[in-house]
């Protein structure tokens, strides 16, 4: 057994230091030569931010309004052959590369009836399109581990079915739903291939973060790239670390 934990804590060491030199050894190296100050003074860049937080709490939102309930059905239809279907087919946007959904949705978007290409909604769609499994995973193993017959036996002491459901299954499942929005959220906020195809990234207009940072790089200007992407990496894990903590207070309670 020894030998197997030594095994397993040399390839933990080896992960730990490939994600830490990918993630601070360039920009830290660089830090020194990185102005933020001048990037929060630039229009574009202020605009590219405020653009993605409305696209991905739109996003998050539908992928709420969808992916609860969609959850829900799923843990509660038992082992069946549709369940299984249902749930490879919900796979699909996750497993599918970004860019592909791009052009799938672009083809879409291009026909008479549905003229969203470069345009703010389509860019929701597109980040609700490659976000909203992960609501709904999480809303379906969190509603795995509550027992249905506690909705039952609310329902035996006189709750209605709304009132037995929101006071059992979903208060014991809230933890795992927000955990799954969150996630939705930032992969709505870092969105790339897909919302670039579909939104067309003009600056100021249908830019997010990340195509800022790829357009600012593509131009030559791979300081403001990496500042950005260092601010990037920053919220990124002050988020994580947040929702780890608000995920372990909320278990030990």
């Amino acid at each position: 057994m020894s030998i197997v934990k030594n095994i397993a804590i040399g390839l933990t060491c080896i992960l730990l230091f490939f994600v830490a030199v990918v993630v601070f050894f360039v920009p830290f190296q660089l830090f020194s030569e990185l102005n933020f100050q001048q990037l929060f003074k630039d229009e574009i860049f202020i605009k590219s931010i405020v653009f993605g937080l409305k696209t991905s709490a739109l996003a998050t939102f539908f992928s709420c309004i969808f992916g609860i309930p969609a959850g829900y059905y799923l843990s509660r239809c038992g082992k069946s052959f549709i369940r299984s279907i249902l749930d490879s087919f919900f796979d699909i946007p996750v497993v599918i590369p970004p860019l592909i959904v791009g052009v799938l949705l672009l083809s879409l978007f291009n026909s008479p009836f549905l003229k969203m290409v470069f345009t703010f909604e389509g860019a929701v769609v597109a980040q609700f399109f490659v976000s909203f499994p992960f609501t709904l995973k999480a809303s379906k193993n969190s509603f795995e581990l509550v027992p249905q017959v506690y909705e039952e036996i609310a329902l035996t002491l006189g709750a209605g079915p709304v009132r037995s459901f929101y006071d059992t299954t979903l208060k014991l499942s809230m933890g795992g739903i927000l955990s799954g929005a969150v996630l939705s959220w930032i992969r709505s906020f870092g969105e790339f291939g897909a919302t670039l195809l579909v939104a067309g990234g003009i600056p100021g207009k249908t830019e997010n973060v990340p195509v800022n940072i790829y357009l600012s790089i593509t131009e030559g200007d791979y300081l403001k790239g990496i500042a950005a992407s260092v601010l990037v990496v920053i919220f990124s894990m002050t988020l994580i670390f947040c929702l780890k903590a608000f995920s372990k207070k909320r278990f030990k309670s």
